[in-house]
């Protein structure tokens, strides 16, 4: 348990906005600036859910790929190949649960990392390991 007064709530998954000019709750976050981004990136402490954005941009995806954590973007419902090629990048457990339509030059740049977890993820594995065998 942390020894500074922080709850372990806090512990585990952060601040929040104390730095970041942001709401404490990020999952009530539904545009994400570049600003924005940088902050959280820098201040952010433990799990980055952030379930309320519907899209990001390149830039905003690319900067949040340097957060050092657990990210959650379950909010999500696609994923254009620029946006995923930045998040690909992130270092961490990353998490698109309510990606529907995926291309498949999408897919192949989430499959590169292993840690970035989406939905149907494990049916694309299968399929590819199909293909290795011809």
């Amino acid at each position: 348990m942390a020894t500074d007064g922080m709850s372990l709530w806090q512990s585990l998954f952060g601040r929040g906005g104390a730095n970041t000019g942001l709401p404490r709750n990020t999952n009530s976050i539904k545009v994400l600036r570049v600003e924005q981004a940088t902050n959280l990136v820098k201040h952010h402490r433990g799990v980055l859910q952030l379930d309320g954005l519907r899209s990001i941009t390149p830039t905003v995806a690319g900067i949040l790929a340097r957060y050092r954590g657990v990210i959650f973007l379950n909010g999500l419902t696609s994923l254009p190949v620029q946006v995923a090629t930045k998040l690909a990048k992130h270092r961490g457990p990353l998490y698109l649960g309510g990606i529907e339509d995926v291309t498949e030059e999408t897919r192949q740049v989430l499959h590169d990392n292993p840690d970035v977890h989406y939905r149907d993820r494990g049916l694309y594995e299968e399929s590819a390991d199909m293909t290795d065998l011809d």
